[in-house]
């Protein structure tokens, strides 16, 4: 084959394994925002809503290979020395198809009550974090639209 039709071929195929390990659709009413204007370079994925609710995705490397177990205690440790209460929690399924656990969580601040939303998926390599919140008052109607990001959420 020519150079010339192989090297292009070959950069797009290298370009086709860029980018995020997963896939997530942005809510209707939520707009995803570029790496300039996430507040936290360690999310890989953040979207807010006008009334200040946000999704984002973390993803970190499971260089030891740890259970999903392993994973959601840390985060429930992580959310309860946080100061977070643990309203709920339940297994899940990414679209993908990976069992998940979520944690649903409140907390008061400043006179006003807050949910926060920790979803944990993890495959031989990496571990996945969703984290969704806001003020109760502005979560609560976006979260159904929430819950289908969730749902979602489809690791590659």
């Amino acid at each position: 084959m020519n150079a010339r039709i192989l090297l292009p071929i070959v950069l797009l195929l290298g370009l086709a394994g860029c980018g995020a390990p997963f896939e997530v659709r942005t809510p209707d009413e939520f707009v995803a925002l570029d790496a300039k204007h996430r507040r936290a370079s360690d999310y890989e994925y953040r979207a807010t809503s006008a009334d200040g609710v946000v999704i984002a995705v973390r993803v970190e490397e499971n260089q030891d290979r740890g259970a999903l177990a392993f994973w959601s205690q840390a985060v429930k440790n992580r959310l309860l020395r946080g100061g977070y209460a643990i309203v709920s929690e339940s297994d899940v399924r990414a679209k993908s198809g990976e069992t998940g656990h979520q944690y649903r969580c409140g907390r008061d601040e400043n006179g006003r009550t807050y949910d926060y939303w920790v979803t944990v998926f993890r495959t031989d390599d990496r571990v996945f974090v969703i984290e969704a919140g806001g003020r109760r008052d502005r979560f609560e109607p976006s979260a159904s639209r929430v819950e289908a990001a969730i749902a979602s959420f489809e690791i590659r």
